[in-house]
């Protein structure tokens, strides 16, 4: 599977930044991404953060480090900022040393993965960062895809998790600080000339007592 996902990622990499996210769908996930991150983590103070499956490096601001497992996603990044650290590498077995990161940061990767690799991945970002650094990554929603009914087809997209599974997986070394919705509504189905306009109801949607609901959840954890 791993082999699929870095071709079907390689295959987009030359277009991937204007086809997901220089459109207002895009846009719309993007800015509620970032107000998030921006809570935990300072643009200033990136020397000792990574981001796991950075892609062509949307959230390289806040890390000096990157990886991803796509070869042509790398090459966008690394042309995109010379200066960062950027490699090919599977997220399953970092090549970094014990507690070397502050933070670590994950969008996007383990909504493609299974149960068992996303273990594994949990396991190696807990060995690779520092005492209460934050792992900060977001993955579908399974109430929201219990409500709607959506099953996926293959691989792409098709993990998703509840906020009681997250704990039972990561009780032992892990603190859940907190949770947040991404997409609240269906973005699909609301006209583009309204998306700017109910961005900012969605964001408060995605942070009430109903944000498991949402598309999307960011997990915040602070390792023990």
């Amino acid at each position: 599977m791993k082999e699929e996902i870095a071709k079907y990622y390689n295959d987009l990499a030359k277009e991937y930044d204007i086809d997901r996210f220089s459109n207002s769908y895009g846009q719309y996930i993007h800015k509620q991404e970032d107000e998030i991150l921006i809570k935990y983590l300072n643009e200033n103070e990136t020397a000792f953060n990574l981001d796991i499956a950075c892609g062509t490096g949307r959230f390289l601001k806040y890390a000096d480090y990157g990886i991803d497992i796509s070869k042509k996603m790398v090459e966008v990044s690394k042309n995109k900022y010379p200066l960062k650290k950027i490699s090919i590498e599977d997220a399953e077995h970092l090549s970094f040393q014990d507690s070397f990161f502050d933070n670590v940061i994950s969008f996007h990767l383990f909504m493609h993965l299974e149960v068992s690799s996303m273990s594994k991945m949990l396991c190696e970002v807990n060995r690779v960062l520092k005492k209460g650094g934050y792992f900060i990554f977001d993955i579908p929603s399974e109430k929201r895809r219990k409500l709607t009914g959506y099953n996926s087809s293959n691989w792409h997209g098709a993990n998703q998790m509840s906020v009681s599974l997250l704990k039972n997986l990561t009780s032992s070394e892990w603190e859940l600080i907190s949770y947040y919705g991404i997409a609240f509504f269906p973005i699909h189905l609301i006209p583009k000339s309204f998306r700017k306009i109910i961005v900012r109801l969605d964001s408060l949607m995605s942070k009430s007592f109903l944000k498991e609901y949402s598309s999307y959840l960011i997990f915040i954890l602070r390792k023990k």
